[in-house]
């Protein structure tokens, strides 16, 4: 008879493969950064984006629930409520890249400080958005085929150049869409019927979709590279 294995290691091997280590790492980094600067500072400047951070792990969190529910074989109905919350707050994961537009020389604080400071909430962004993609993306795969889950990132990474305009640019959040959805989505299609009129629109969503995908195969190459490297 086979023995079991102890429940926190099967809970260690879990979050090992969801990349939960890094970016708690990560965001630990963040919040000590951004702790160091108040007492250097004595002030709560920038505290917006300890918020931002907070939302960028809400996708992250679904994806958690739903690889839970995957690994539990739960019924394709109970995937409803998790996956819509990962869709619609996923632009706030790689919207932190986007932080980086409020960079300023600031005293008391040097501005190699605060170089440090956003970058760091930069990557963890970046990071948090891989980590929750990736995880649908192993679900979607293991269900269905490649060449669907890959389709989904695409879709996910286009929607995300979307939502950070929305977010960014045109200040709307992800839970307008439920309060004020009409409006959201006029302002969502809007570049795409007139894409000459709404030109930087248009760009900045290639731009950071673009960004994400780069990073997001890099960090899938890497991956693949490392277990073929170790044999597994």
């Amino acid at each position: 008879m086979l023995k079991r294995e102890p429940r926190l290691l099967v809970m260690h091997r879990f979050l090992q493969n969801q990349m939960f280590y890094p970016v708690v790492l990560s965001s630990l980094l963040c919040i000590a950064f951004f702790a160091m600067r108040a007492l250097w500072s004595d002030s709560f400047l920038h505290k917006s984006l300890m918020w931002n951070l907070f939302l960028a792990w809400i996708p992250y969190f679904c994806a958690l629930g739903m690889a839970w529910l995957h690994a539990r074989r739960a019924a394709a109905w109970q995937y409803i409520l998790p996956s819509l919350v990962w869709l619609l707050f996923f632009p706030n994961a790689a919207y932190l890249v986007t932080d980086l537009y409020k960079l300023r020389n600031m005293p008391p604080v040097p501005i190699w400080y605060d170089v440090g400071f956003f970058a760091m909430m930069a990557w963890t962004g970046l990071l948090l958005a891989v980590a929750s993609l990736q995880i649908v993306q192993r679900m979607v795969k293991q269900s269905a085929s490649a060449l669907w889950s890959w389709l989904v990132v695409f879709v996910v990474i286009g929607l995300n150049g979307v939502g950070i305009y929305l977010g960014r640019f045109l200040r709307w959040n992800s839970w307008d869409v439920m309060t004020d959805p009409i409006a959201v989505l006029q302002d969502a299609i809007a570049p795409f019927l007139n894409p000459i009129a709404y030109r930087q629109s248009v760009a900045i969503m290639i731009v950071f979709s673009a960004l994400l995908f780069v990073v997001y195969v890099s960090v899938v190459t890497l991956q693949r590279g490392t277990r073929d490297h170790d044999g597994t």
